[in-house]
């Protein structure tokens, strides 16, 4: 009796055309982390090194001095519980707000459904710019309103309006975008699954939590790593909205922290500063990145 002979595989060779593109794309992630690449090397240089003539890219000595004087310059700490606090309410609420109204639009029969989706899907087509006057004097005036709804001792009124987290993350807390991307995938669950749940008497809210949900955990961690980042990034209207140094976001923070260079920029710290900040962003895309395509693969918005 002979033993068959194990065969290997044959290799896959690459067509030119497969090859050509990865390089093109090689090229264009080389340029895109180019300023990443450049502030991160610079962030462990001294002053002398930045200065120097030739300038090199790797640090001549590397030294996390940069780190320590961008930490103590500014209060870092209070900046990044702020971005913290208003990313982290923001994502929930819109997790949370997209979710159910996403399950409306998939799942349940009423009156003028399709009318309500399309004016929801035409807010994606109005930039910012065009609500944040509207945004800004509507979040100025809420605590005179509030005093005069409950009072002149109503300390709840004091927790909202400009340089609160309600002023924050109120004008963000909803979002179209996340409305459209998980409906697309909820319509794409069998209509069977909701038919035999209210069958087995399951209300629509225990469909939701204990069916849909688990099986959209893809999508629903996909939209929750978009939110963080479009939170976590906000730049004009914390700056607009905050004018206390306690309530300023990361972002706001470095702003000023360039502003205060009396003898110049220390590019060095400010380098320092910018890596802090991108840190919890990539840390982020780089745990979640094979759950963020298969997320975005999952609703059919790829390809």
């Amino acid at each position: 009796m002979t033993v068959p002979m194990p065969t290997s595989k044959p290799k896959r060779r690459i067509s030119p055309t497969d090859l050509s593109m990865q390089i093109f794309l090689l090229v264009i992630g080389l340029i895109v982390a180019t300023p990443i690449i450049i502030a991160l090397f610079t962030s462990f240089k001294s002053l002398q090194d930045i200065s120097a003539n030739p300038h090199t890219l790797l640090p001549r000595e590397w030294t996390f001095e940069n780190y320590v004087t961008a930490w103590n310059a500014t209060p870092f700490g209070r900046y990044l519980l702020n971005s913290f606090i208003q990313s982290g309410v923001i994502v929930i609420c819109q997790v949370v707000f997209s979710v159910l109204a996403a399950f409306a639009f998939s799942f349940l029969e009423f009156k003028g459904r399709d009318l309500l989706f399309y004016l929801i899907l035409g807010s994606l087509m109005v930039p910012f710019q065009l609500t944040f006057i509207p945004n800004f004097i509507m979040v100025s005036e809420l605590p005179e309103r509030c005093f005069a709804l409950l009072g002149e001792t109503a300390n709840l009124c004091n927790n909202v309006g400009a340089n609160t987290y309600f002023g924050l993350t109120v004008p963000f807390l909803a979002s179209a975008f996340g409305v459209f991307l998980l409906r697309q995938f909820f319509l794409s669950l069998p209509k069977d699954l909701h038919d035999s749940a209210r069958i087995d008497g399951a209300g629509n809210f225990r469909f939701l939590w204990q069916i849909v949900v688990p099986l959209s955990g893809g999508s629903i961690s996909a939209f929750a790593i978009f939110s963080f980042l479009g939170a976590w990034s906000q730049y004009l209207w914390p700056l607009i909205i905050t004018n206390e140094t306690e309530m300023r976001t990361v972002q706001i923070g470095i702003r000023f922290f360039l502003a205060n260079q009396e003898r110049g920029t220390n590019w060095g710290a400010l380098m320092a500063g910018a890596v802090i900040v991108l840190l919890p962003t990539l840390l982020i895309f780089l745990i979640a990145n094979r759950q963020l395509v298969k997320g975005i693969a999952m609703t059919g918005l790829k390809g």
